[in-house]
């Protein structure tokens, strides 16, 4: 269940990792997750304009341009490690350059720790002007519901905050009630990554944009099989939260407000099903070598055990370097693969609602989403760029793997689905109570019906808990 809270490396589900997954509870934190993944772009603005946003296709930004900055002090809040301190700090160097009358006073730390510390902040009101956010997580939502957090939609009408380059799938991410509450600083796309030097010893063609169904990837796990002498590939679920995406595909979520899951029986029966079968023909790891695996580095792609692994896309740099040989990104398998698909962000930045300089904080979050060279020095370490035009403007500096991330992010952009709602306040303890029947399914303690049967009584009981 690593993959799930990725986001220095990836996304991430449960937040209990940084960025990365938080959403999406991913469990690795690749630095990807410094996004979790995801690198801010910003597009294509010169950084010698005093205004560099840009008219977004429903906002007047020409007359936002027009106006000049006032004198402001903007406090900035972020989490991560020293490298992403270093860039982001020249990049609040740059932006002062162009605007004289800003001037930063930047607070950052490590993950651990960093809401407790906003906590503290939003308890004496005095919250920084612009901080790093994950917008509808289970554990960030109090900062929305106590009315701390600006919503921004007047700043994005006046066309302060260009938002017209962001997908409308990763500006959902930003959003609770209707209100957009953060703008993403980076996205990030499951993937499959595989491995094409296996694919072409066992005879087989690389599906560039995917397997039409979970059957198609079964039978070509046999082949692979043969050709790795392990296993055709790697645990899904348990180490990557495939399952919310193959919800997904058939039109449901894994988490619902008022019953706690969101999913029917036969899709949790159907998964699991295939899930037991592939275990049991060897076609995947069991249960015992999966969960002593406690990053992508770790996992048998890696080792050469496997030529196929669930992760998200901006993790490919990092387990490309463990395993020592090329690796490729492929969509997941369908059917319905655009349902399934998604461009959670790793994170957001976010306006707080003491802020007396919000127009000036929208004005500097703009070009920290859109201005080119700023992020050639943030280098996508937040993860890939939300704006296509600031991913393919900094692609030239991007090692091969970054560049596939990239082209993998634009692939998905053009066939995906928003993402799913905020997760209800609970949705922790329902995802660690899948967690144990899941293995108590692939333990063969129970069977899936069965473990939908608790599943679906406790999930209820645990919303019904946490309800205020």
């Amino acid at each position: 269940m690593i993959a799930r809270r990725a986001q220095e490396q990836v996304i991430v589900f449960q937040r209990t990792h940084t960025e990365g997954v938080m959403r999406m509870k991913k469990r690795w934190i690749a630095p990807v997750a410094a996004s979790v993944v995801v690198a801010l772009g910003l597009v294509g603005c010169s950084s010698g304009n005093k205004d560099t946003t840009t008219t977004s296709t429903q906002t007047p930004a020409a007359a936002a341009s027009a106006q000049p900055d006032k004198n402001a002090t903007l406090r900035v809040f972020w989490w991560g490690t020293q490298p992403r301190h270093d860039a982001t700090n020249k990049v609040l160097d740059l932006y002062k350059s162009s605007h004289p009358n800003i001037t930063f006073q930047p607070e950052f730390q490590a993950f651990d720790g960093y809401f407790q510390k906003m906590t503290l902040q939003a308890a004496t009101n005095n919250m920084p002007d612009v901080f790093q956010y994950f917008v509808g997580s289970a554990d960030t939502m109090q900062f929305i519901e106590k009315n701390q957090v600006a919503p921004i939609d007047d700043l994005i009408a006046k066309g302060l905050i260009d938002v017209s380059g962001i997908s409308e799938s990763a500006l959902t991410a930003g959003k609770i009630n209707g209100k957009t509450y953060g703008i993403p600083l980076g996205v990030s796309a499951k993937a499959m990554v595989i491995d094409p030097e296996a694919y072409q010893k066992a005879g087989l063609t690389v599906p560039e944009n995917g397997y039409a169904t979970w059957e198609d990837l079964g039978k070509d796990l046999v082949k692979l099989k043969a050709v790795t002498g392990s296993y055709g590939g790697d645990d899904f679920m348990t180490l990557n939260d495939v399952f919310p995406y193959y919800a997904r595909q058939f039109g449901q979520v894994q988490y619902a407000d008022k019953t706690g899951i969101g999913f029917e029986e036969k899709t949790y029966v159907d998964f699991y099903t295939m899930k037991k079968s592939l275990m049991k023909d060897g076609l995947i790891p069991p249960v015992d070598v999966v969960v002593s695996i406690k990053s992508p580095e770790e996992s048998m792609l890696a080792k050469k055990k496997s030529a196929i692994s669930f992760l998200y896309s901006n993790q490919l740099p990092n387990i490309t370097k463990a395993a020592g040989r090329q690796l490729k990104l492929i969509p997941l398998p369908g059917p319905n693969a655009a349902k399934g698909a998604a461009l959670p962000a790793s994170a957001q930045f976010s306006i707080a609602a003491n802020s007396q300089n919000k127009e000036e904080a929208a004005k500097f979050i703009s070009y920290f989403v859109n201005n080119v060279d700023a992020n050639k020095i943030l280098n996508a370490e937040r993860g890939m760029p939300a704006v296509a035009k600031v991913r393919e403007g900094i692609k030239e500096g991007f090692a091969p793997e970054q560049k596939a991330v990239a082209e993998y992010i634009d692939k998905i952009a053009k066939a995906s689905s928003p993402i799913d709602p905020p997760v209800p306040n609970g949705s922790t303890e329902i995802f660690n109570l899948m967690k144990d029947l899941e293995q108590q399914i692939l333990y063969d303690k129970i069977t899936p019906q069965q473990g939908y049967a608790t599943l679906k009584v406790e999930a209820a009981k645990i919303i019904e808990k946490n309800k205020k």
